[in-house]
């Protein structure tokens, strides 16, 4: 799993420290700003640009990080369905190879459950992802050998296919489940929601006068947005998460 300064941060300490950050930047413009003579009569445009820039990186972020939430989201849908399209495959068999295909399946549909609700527990994570393992080989092993008896040919030729979609959708969903917006765009944003405070702060500065309401609005808003942004990108935490999917998985356990 990942680990990094900022990934293992959690997402509400980031905004809060953004936060005042932010009200320090405009506070220390504002310093600068009234202390000028002349008023720079291209300073609005120059902000409204500014403002502008900080906006298209809002966006950009959040389409980043909705994108990659949707991707999750259907990367576990698209696994549940496949698992549960080899377990109405395991119905083809006598009911003696049926019923330990279904205790595998039972016993792989805990493990996956398992991987998604791990946390950030990297023993948790990895002692799944080795038990998934297992359980894929063993019922590979089963039904590749089954193949090759004439009178179970047929269903092994249906539960093969149906098993190589649900391991490769596995895959996918572990890929999607790891993704995340690059640190470094997010630093970005981070650096440069600062940056325009201060110039916000230095532009109030000019008119020698500050409007706090309409500061610790801006502050106070772009914050949500950035907290939004982060909490949609940490699956494993954090307020927005994978719970509705992962009780497909259950759900399907339920049902063997």
């Amino acid at each position: 799993m990942k680990h990094s300064f900022l990934f293992d941060l959690d997402a509400k300490y980031i905004v809060i420290f953004l936060f005042f950050a932010m009200l320090l930047a405009i506070n220390l413009g504002y310093r600068f700003g009234v202390k000028k003579t002349k008023t720079d009569s291209d300073n609005s445009g120059i902000l409204s640009s500014l403002l502008g820039l900080l906006a298209l990186i809002l966006a950009f972020t959040f389409g980043m990080s909705g994108s990659r939430y949707e991707n999750r989201k259907a990367s576990l849908i698209d696994e549940s369905n496949c698992i549960g399209t080899a377990i109405l495959r395991a119905d083809t068999y006598p009911d003696s190879l049926k019923k330990a295909f279904k205790i595998d399946f039972s016993s792989y549909l805990d493990s996956r459950v398992s991987y998604f609700e791990s946390d950030r527990d990297d023993a948790k994570i990895n002692k799944a992802l080795a038990t998934s393992a297992v359980i894929s080989q063993k019922l590979w092993t089963r039904a590749a050998s089954y193949s090759k008896d004439k009178e179970l040919f047929l269903p092994s030729n249906m539960m093969l296919p149906a098993l190589n979609s649900m391991f490769d959708s596995a895959s996918t969903a572990n890929a999607a489940y790891n993704s995340n917006v690059p640190e470094s765009i997010v630093y970005l944003l981070l650096i440069f929601s600062v940056i325009i405070s201060f110039y916000i702060g230095y532009s109030s500065g000019f008119k020698k006068k500050i409007d706090k309401f309409y500061i610790l609005g801006f502050c106070l808003l772009t914050s949500i947005v950035i907290y939004i942004t982060l909490d949609l990108d940490r699956p494993r935490r954090g307020s927005i998460n994978m719970h509705n999917e992962v009780f497909l998985f259950k759900d399907l356990k339920n049902s063997l």
